[in-house]
């Protein structure tokens, strides 16, 4: 598995800025143009920020923001963690086609994700989003699962419907949970344990919310997704859910997460078969 380490490049940028000088034309000349086709295709999901934007963020850029993250990537390499973990899921499975990762420093990346790059997914991590790397392993997984889903599927994730987006996230939590069982429930969630220890106590409470007739479709895609404060609902408590079906099916005979990760019918008729007898207003 190739992986290919763009924050490199990002330090050197630092290396070499000046005080009192312009910053863009060294980012631009370190860090954007040798990485152009990755960083145009990431900056493509945010359809506010434009050349001059960036060019006023970089300006903002200070060499101090990023001593802890320089720090820990020598401590803690992030290239040796991907290679251990690709080889826990390629035990569970190995798609035909390897992924690629690509680590780098943003502005406001999220920790982990995939987007599609020269026609093909590719595997992105945001350093700045991480205070460590403790969980680096497990976010590799959860995104390799989402990977083999864009292998399959004929349309990517983002233009799903949002039972399937809680799918996919339940799929791709079950898959690195059987990549690092030795790891606790709450960090393959990514949530803190006490949200799961609810979600958990309250599982019949969400059946019925979702099985109920109360609430529009609209809000059980915001309660389930964002959370509902007043009925002390957490955010993400679909995905547990989601979980709970995908759980439930692999438990049963001849059930393969192989057949989820291929084909988004099976895996959305999960949820509906789970959760029936449910209809939804508009």
């Amino acid at each position: 598995m190739k992986v290919y380490s763009l924050y490199k490049d990002f330090f050197s940028f630092l290396d070499k800025t000046m005080p009192y000088r312009p910053k863009w034309p060294t980012y631009f000349k370190i860090y954007y143009q040798p990485h152009q086709d990755f960083l145009e295709s990431y900056f493509s999901s945010f359809p506010s920020l434009d050349l001059e934007s960036l060019r006023e963020r970089v300006e903002r850029i200070k060499k101090g923001d990023y001593s802890r993250l320089r720090n820990l990537v020598a401590v803690s390499p992030p290239e040796a963690i991907i290679d251990q973990a690709h080889l826990r899921c390629r035990d569970v499975l190995a798609p035909n086609e390897e992924p690629e990762a690509y680590l780098f420093i943003g502005f406001f990346s999220p920790d982990g994700f995939v987007i599609t790059l020269q026609g093909k997914p590719v595997i992105c991590f945001g350093l700045e989003r991480f205070k460590d790397l403790t969980l680096m392993r497990i976010l590799f997984a959860h995104e390799y699962a989402h990977f083999l889903m864009r292998l399959s599927w004929e349309t990517a994730e983002a233009e799903a419907d949002w039972k399937l987006k809680l799918m996919a996230e339940g799929l791709a939590t079950m898959f690195s949970l059987l990549s690092f069982p030795d790891q606790s429930l709450a960090s393959h969630f990514l949530i803190r344990r006490d949200v799961l220890n609810w979600c958990q106590a309250n599982e019949s409470l969400l059946r019925e919310i979702y099985i109920g007739t109360r609430f529009g479709t609209p809000e059980l895609q915001e309660m389930f997704i964002i959370g509902k404060p007043e009925l002390s609902i957490p955010a993400r408590a679909g995905k547990y859910l989601a979980f709970r079906a995908i759980e439930k099916y692999l438990g049963q005979e001849g059930g393969r997460i192989q057949d989820l990760l291929e084909d988004k019918n099976l895996l959305l008729s999960l949820f509906d078969n789970e959760y029936s007898g449910r209809s939804p207003r508009t």
